[in-house]
């Protein structure tokens, strides 16, 4: 009896970890799988049992979101610094074959893109 109800307690406690990596980290089914060592199916089917045995908590969760932390923030300024950087050096490679395009025409009278 009670190894029964350690693995329930355990079964309930799981359940909840899926439905929190699913809904608050937004984990996909399949990362949640490859975490856990469980199934995709298991994955799923612990989704779906959450949300039918705890609708109230199930809408709650859905809607709160992950908290972002000041270490989320500093990561996500890094990123849109890399990407303004990835950007501008995208831009000047861009300007860059423009201008090669132009030469060509002008001083060859190439038209490059129909060749």
């Amino acid at each position: 009896m009670k190894e029964s109800l350690e693995a329930t307690l355990k079964d309930v406690e799981l359940t909840k970890e899926v439905y929190r990596l699913y809904t608050l980290e937004h984990l996909t089914q399949q990362e949640i799988s490859v975490k856990l060592c469980i199934g995709r199916s298991t994955v799923w089917r612990k989704i779906r049992t959450f949300e039918a045995e705890n609708p109230e908590l199930a809408e709650k969760m859905s809607k709160q979101g992950k908290e972002i932390t000041p270490d989320d923030y500093k990561d996500l300024v890094k990123e849109v610094a890399e990407l303004k950087k990835q950007l501008k050096a995208e831009r000047l490679r861009a300007d860059f074959y423009e201008e090669m395009v132009a030469f060509g025409k002008k001083a060859y009278g190439i038209k490059v893109w129909n060749a």
